[in-house]
């Protein structure tokens, strides 16, 4: 158990936060999920028919004998797609609802079906006919690329799907300046985001020209938005709701399987409930595979001078991702380092796969692993202690991370983003310091005789990736005549502790304890703007927009107990939970008593960052740090690596609510666990051959070191509530390059591909064969 005490000599564990919002709902088994929601009068059940194949053409389809069977109340193919009277705009929908063509992943949705019962539902799939062609797939981006290549989408003429690149400075002039240039290269493979609840579950109700829909997502606003659209309909005839979420990391991004169900209720007028299988949930979005490759230039001392990087990314069979994934790879590849020249170029490409979408920091989890690695390796043949290399090279507090231009995409403008706001040395003195690694010890010794079966090493990694990005956020806090205060919002909680945060924000401002306030689950009726519950923007803007309401709303309280007590508005203030002035007092419910006939006191805040320059970097606000530090264990015989002692370290600004926080922390350092050394999408014999929970390994409790935690530095210096910093995807991308530099600390031999498995360690120290 790592953890750091604060100035008063408390353990940080000890901190008197409240308790977590939905934490007895949690426990007791209370909390209604989308699968535990009562039933609808009339429910259909609803199942989807998904491709076998990785690509094949459709020649027939023959649902007939699926309709005649009793028990069926309709079935969407592509047979009667187009008789549904649907608005598909492809700027819109990425993915089509379903496939006419041919199917170009495994999983490739090719219809649905309602009925009676599940039984029924899953039956009437079985006696669907359908006739494929077999077509040769592709599963790299070297095999899309080659000459010749089938194409996965004829009429675009080619398998790339976009190209970008950002540049400042003069890269061949950098090139020309250094003393040493070094060539690297790292890939990364498929992983799935493996929520504990499936990925693609929803129920929509249809009736008298409203939609009603339940779905388990991170953004209910552009569900309403894209269903809306689909079905001809305006946005207040659509409303989404959205339970306990069973965590997400992306994985809960909007589907096509969400909308299918809507039209399908308004197809047969019933309500219809579609809960997917753990093995659909694979196939509903995965993360990106890429390739990385650089040429580093530096001066003698080891100064960094120039970095120029080209990525090829595997966006899968759709463009669902595309986009985000290859600007925020491109825009990461330079991580917190000083770089007077840099040209980053990245080229995301159609494969055969289970389409890329947003996955927790999306994009920047495989640059973070290959810039780290590359600077461990780089120090390391330079003859410098890795560790004083990157205090050397790491931009500093107040530093900007590009000169005043640069070029986005071939256009030129100037170069928005703040200056570095954190002390990068500090963070990591105190995340070596944590495992007992001594900063200013001689450098590691050599790695061990290969006849010495067990061996140590130590590893660092840096992640310094932007704070909240552009949104746009609004809450409204309304007084009941109780005196309660009650939160509405549209920022659902993935499992991180979002409600909690909204109910720490509003009682710290309002003043109350945490019993006066509630906190209500999205509901798009309400009418309240957010951009979703993604790249860590929560905290900062809904959080914001809560304060702001909060404040408005004692405001309008203070003018409510002047007018029927006396005195001026601003003389009220709020002391032990009470309006109080020259002695009066008034509780939140006599001011709620106060008021006039049907009068309500409400308020409404609202946040709103947009973008500024170029996109680069998305218009953000700060800078979101992390540190891994890690100790490590490498079996020699056996390739096996076991994690002796690990801490990540991260700079909060401030914490709203430390237990939140520290799951947050420590579950994206497991998680990150899971991508080091055990997670692969792996694709053979033209299918998706582990997607399912007994064959996709996960991070167990014993592969977590007994020596493991978080620390925070908080300074009270973010944009966010009382000087919050983001930090949801901070830790996420740091143990597995840790743990790969610690690796080759211990046996010498540097893995360049994830994951670290023991078959790649014994090849690399000689024990097995190399793969010819």
């Amino acid at each position: 158990m790592i953890e750091e005490k604060n100035a008063k000599g408390r353990m940080a564990s000890q901190r008197m936060d409240p308790a977590r919002v939905d934490l007895l709902d949690k426990v007791t088994g209370k909390a209604l999920y989308i699968e535990d929601l009562p039933n609808l009068p009339g429910m259909a059940y609803a199942v989807c028919l998904r491709s076998p194949y990785s690509h094949a053409r459709i020649l027939s389809m023959d649902s007939s004998a699926a309709r005649k069977l009793p028990g069926v109340f309709g079935i969407i193919d592509r047979e009667n797609l187009n008789s549904l009277d649907l608005k598909i705009d492809s700027d819109t929908f990425d993915q089509p609802l379903i496939v006419a063509d041919k199917a170009r992943f495994h999983g490739d949705l090719l219809g649905i079906v309602a009925a009676v019962d599940l039984r029924t539902a899953r039956r009437a799939l079985e006696l669907i006919e359908i006739e494929y062609e077999m077509l040769p797939a592709i599963f790299t981006v070297e095999e899309a690329l080659a000459p010749g290549a089938p194409l996965i989408h004829e009429d675009l003429g080619t398998n790339v799907a976009l190209e970008d690149s950002l540049e400042w400075g003069d890269v061949e002039k950098g090139f020309r300046d250094s003393d040493t240039i070094f060539e690297e290269s790292f890939s990364s493979p498929n992983v799935y985001h493996h929520p504990m609840e499936p990925a693609t579950s929803s129920i929509a109700s249809f009736t008298n020209d409203k939609l009603d829909v339940w779905v388990p997502t991170n953004n209910p606003l552009r569900v309403e938005d894209a269903a809306s659209q689909l079905l001809g309909l305006k946005p207040d005839q659509v409303r989404v709701r959205v339970p306990y979420v069973g965590g997400s990391f992306g994985a809960k991004d909007m589907g096509t399987d969400t909308l299918l169900t809507s039209v399908l209720s308004r197809m047969i007028g019933r309500p219809v409930k579609l809960i997917a299988t753990a093995e659909e949930s694979f196939r509903a979005s995965a993360r990106d595979a890429s390739v990385y490759k650089a040429r580093v230039g530096l001066k003698k001392d080891g100064t960094l001078v120039a970095l120029d990087v080209t990525q090829e990314i595997d966006t899968g069979a759709y463009f669902t991702g595309a986009a985000i994934i290859t600007n925020n790879a491109v825009t990461s590849a330079s991580g917190g380092y000083r770089l007077p020249h840099f040209r980053s170029r990245g080229r995301t490409t159609y494969t055969n796969k289970v389409p890329a979408g947003p996955f927790r920091n999306t994009g920047k989890n495989q640059t973070t692993f290959a810039l780290d690695c590359m600077m461990d390796n780089i120090a390391r043949r330079l003859g410098m202690d890795p560790v004083e290399f990157r205090l050397k090279n790491l931009l500093r507090r107040g530093e900007s991370i590009a000169p005043e231009r640069w070029k986005k995409s071939g256009q030129e403008g100037p170069a928005l983003t703040p200056p570095v706001d954190t002390d990068l040395s500090e963070l990591i003195d105190k995340a070596m310091s944590a495992i007992g690694w001594d900063r200013h010890s001689p450098a590691s010794s050599p790695p061990p005789e290969l006849n010495s079966r067990l061996a140590r090493g130590h590893g660092l990694s840096v992640s310094m990736r932007r704070g909240s990005q552009v949104g746009t956020a609004e809450a409204m806090v309304v007084l009941e005549r109780d005196g309660t205060v009650k939160v509405l919002h549209n920022a659902p909680d993935v499992g991180e502790g979002c409600y909690t945060m909204i109910s720490v924000v509003a009682t710290r401002t309002l003043g109350v304890p945490q019993s006066q306030v509630s906190v209500g689950e999205p509901d798009t009726s309400n009418k309240l703007k957010f951009s979703g519950t993604s790249s860590q923007r929560t905290t900062v803007q809904m959080g914001g927009a809560v304060q702001t309401a909060c404040k408005d709303l004692l405001g309008k309280m203070a003018e409510t107990a002047a007018r029927a007590k006396g005195g001026r508005p601003e003389d009220w203030r709020v002391v032990d939970g009470k309006l109080s002035r020259d002695g009066l007092s008034l509780t939140f419910a006599e001011v709620a008593h106060e008021l006039q006939g049907g009068e309500v006191l409400q308020a409404t805040g609202a946040y709103k960052r947009t973008r500024a320059g170029h996109n680069s970097f998305g218009g953000h606000d700060h800078w979101a740090p992390g540190i891994g530090a890690v100790e490590v264990e490498v079996d020699c015989e056996t390739g096996e690596v076991r994690v002796l002692r690990y801490c990540a370290v991260a700079d909060a600004g401030k914490l709203l609510h430390y237990h939140s926080a520290k799951g947050q922390i420590e579950g994206g350092a497991v998680m990150s666990f899971g991508m080091a050394l055990y997670e692969e999408l792996i694709y053979q014999e033209g299918q998706l051959q582990n997607a399912d929970a007994f064959q996709y390994r996960l991070p167990l409790m014993s592969d977590i070191p007994e020596s493991f935690g978080s620390i925070f530095v908080e300074n009270e210096d973010g944009p966010g509530p009382f000087g919050s910093k983001a930090l949801a995807q901070v830790s996420i991308p740091c143990a597995a390059p840790a743990i790969a530099n610690a690796i080759y600390d211990a046996v010498g031999v540097r893995i360049r591909s994830l994951p670290l498995s023991p078959e790649k360690i014994l090849r690399a120290l000689g024990k097995i064969e190399s793969q010819k």
